[in-house]
């Protein structure tokens, strides 16, 4: 997905009870544009519509769905992405060519469930045809807005954590691992609200062992890769990482800039570990003048990173961790601009340690 629209702060001060709330009570929308006037004349094909806009040549699907042939297709291993926009209401939108028929079912099952759930804060299916060109199932769905990975104060990067670890409660509550969670598979709505998308790969836990591997690299956990794994555990290590991803310009000297490369294995993370326990958590109390909010962050991405699959904080004891219960009186000088100006900790160049367990 691409980012359309500019960055806003997503959160004004306020108390926890508030965000709860907010995080219940978001829906998952599509950003609505001003109408253009165009000149066009279309020609029929037999599942397709060709209109020609500014001597553009552009395809229109079910006489409703027209493809923005100015931004480029997104093409993975799995299915085509194209963006377009919905002529009923002129609202943009994205069409995900799914090329396995089966991926396609499975996908459309997930869906089903978490929307018969009423779960929030996850893709909401707009439309679902067949394509008779190609023959492949294309989902119609809301197209949304990157989360940037910097400029996020330290209170916007909590919300998004309590929403991304709720739905993820609410999800592993149906059964359901969704074994894709990625800084790119997580989006802001119009209201800023998180959304999870992409359930490609998600699966309903039914006892059989998750495929060796499966995920995006640098965000798989290490279970998954040794082929034991059958239960939403993954799921807790990879958010984990975005977690990290976005606390980096928190906290320093901790290799966090390391998180989520396609090269980052379980040495990565245990790096960073070992980084975030000698830097913050044993020195909690002689850095009187770093918020304590930050070591609550630092002590939940370790439990998160965990590489044990047993030892690994569970997802009830995420939603109470203190990081997320945190009232927005807690989060004074940290806002991003401020705080990267006179973090007492500057960052240095990483150096290797090696803790004998």
């Amino acid at each position: 997905m691409i980012c359309l629209q500019p960055f806003t702060p997503i959160y004004n001060q306020e108390d926890y009870s508030t965000k709860v709330n907010l995080t219940s009570s978001s829906t998952n929308s599509t950003i609505s544009v001003s109408s253009s006037e165009i000149t066009s004349m279309t020609e029929y094909t037999e599942s397709t519509t060709m209109t020609v806009i500014n001597n553009n040549l552009h395809k229109i699907y079910k006489d409703k769905y027209r493809v923005d042939d100015a931004i480029k297709p997104i093409e993975t291993d799995c299915s085509l992405i194209k963006f377009a926009t919905d002529l009923s209401n002129q609202k943009k939108i994205i069409l995900k060519f799914i090329k396995d028929k089966n991926w396609a079912e499975k996908e459309l099952e997930i869906m089903k469930i978490l929307s018969d759930n009423k779960v929030k804060h996850v893709i909401q299916l707009i439309d679902h045809f067949v394509d008779s060109e190609t023959n492949r199932n294309v989902l119609v769905l809301p197209r949304l807005k990157k989360i940037p990975k910097v400029g996020l104060n330290l209170i916007d990067i909590q919300k998004i954590a309590i929403q991304l670890f709720n739905t993820l409660y609410d999800i592993h509550n149906l059964n359901i691992v969704h074994l894709d969670v990625t800084l790119s598979n997580i989006m802001f709505d119009e209201n800023n609200d998180l959304v999870i998308i992409d359930f490609g790969l998600a699966r309903i836990c039914d006892g059989r062992n998750h495929p060796i591997g499966c995920g995006t690299s640098g965000f798989v956990a290490p279970e998954v890769y040794l082929g034991d794994c059958n239960d939403t555990k993954p799921d807790i290590y990879s958010a984990g990482v975005v977690l990290g991803m976005l606390l980096e310009p928190f906290v320093h000297n901790c290799s966090l800039e390391d998180l989520g490369c396609r090269l980052a294995r379980h040495s990565t993370t245990s790096l960073v570990q070992d980084k975030l326990r000698e830097n913050y958590l044993f020195e909690r109390y002689h850095y009187t003048q770093i918020p304590e909010v930050i070591f609550d962050a630092c002590d939940l991405l370790v439990q998160c990173l965990e590489y044990d699959h047993d030892s690994r904080i569970s997802i009830y004891q995420i939603v109470r961790h203190p990081f997320l219960l945190k009232p927005a009186s807690a989060f004074r000088n940290t806002e991003y601009n401020e705080f990267i100006q006179h973090n007492p900790l500057k960052k240095t160049p990483s150096r290797t340690i090696i803790f004998y367990r």
